[in-house]
């Protein structure tokens, strides 16, 4: 935690998440961001860049010279093993955090100053509970299947024991980096959802429609595998106003009890042909000021 952070009078936050840049589509579309126009600005990148550890490398190196601070955690493709370097995916995430310090990408929390207001960036280490376990955010669907066989992380993560609870986890490194600071504004960001609401838009009719549109695989109920109500329960604790997520591959921007929960994912080429990206052909969202 740094104390006394970066001060600037005019710096824009930016937010994106979902990048997956084993596509060449994405990877041509970050290199067409400016290397000019964000020099003073602020990026949060809420995970999923790639299980590709040098491509990873590679992408962040190239996002941190374009911005004056590059602010990310893991998802759980970044988590993926799918070669012999590591002997499972917590060893992998530790490595990720050595990377990342070693390049000055923030991954502990952060007070910025913009325009005379205090701002905590706040990055939080988060998974997501199963529908069995209490705090998920698990909601029925039916003709649903089983996610074990639909879900590439049964195959490709791998944690040190059976017994390890990565959720538990991760929150209690959250804990350990928090210091509250004099912030006038705190921003938290995680890579997996911290409500069932933060699944759905303000539009219920809205939300049915599109998933008659967009859902191509009926047995699959992303809500197994979403996130964990433990993470809302941390971010609340910790004073957050706005909180930026990523994982569902849909964008989303709503106020709930409170907080602004705010979605911007790159996703999938196919996903974007499809038009299930909104907001996305607008390049990068600027949620500050």
């Amino acid at each position: 935690f740094n104390p006394a952070g970066f001060v600037s009078f005019y710096m824009r936050i930016w937010i994106l998440s979902d990048i997956h840049v084993d596509f060449i589509e994405n990877r041509k579309w970050l290199d067409q961001l400016s290397d000019f126009e964000y020099q003073d600005d602020l990026l949060i990148l809420a995970g999923d860049v790639t299980h590709n550890l040098d491509l990873f490398k590679s992408t962040l190196i190239s996002l941190r010279k374009k911005f004056k601070m590059l602010f990310f955690v893991p998802g759980n493709h970044d988590l993926w093993l799918r070669d012999d370097l590591f002997s499972d995916s917590l060893e992998k995430f530790h490595h990720i955090q050595q990377f990342c310090k070693s390049n000055d990408i923030k991954t502990s929390p952060e007070l910025v100053s913009n325009n005379l207001v205090n701002i905590l960036i706040v990055p939080l280490f988060t998974w997501y509970h199963l529908p069995h376990q209490t705090d998920s955010l698990y909601l029925t669907k039916p003709g649903e299947g089983s996610y074990e066989e639909m879900w590439n992380d049964s195959y490709f993560v791998k944690w040190p024991s059976e017994s390890f609870k990565p959720v538990e986890y991760f929150l209690n490194l959250n804990k350990q980096q928090f210091r509250s600071g004099n912030a006038d504004l705190v921003i938290t960001f995680s890579h997996f959802l911290a409500r069932q609401e933060n699944m759905f838009s303000n539009d219920g009719r809205l939300d049915r429609e599109k998933m008659k549109k967009f859902d191509r695989n009926p047995k699959f109920n992303f809500s197994m595998i979403a996130g964990s109500k433990l993470i809302d329960e941390q971010l609340r604790i910790m004073g957050s106003k706005i909180h930026v997520y990523g994982h569902q591959h849909i964008n989303h921007d709503r106020i709930i009890n409170g907080v602004r929960y705010v979605a911007h994912c790159l996703g999938y080429p196919a996903e974007r042909l499809r038009g299930m990206i909104e907001g996305i052909e607008q390049g990068l969202k600027q949620i500050w000021p």
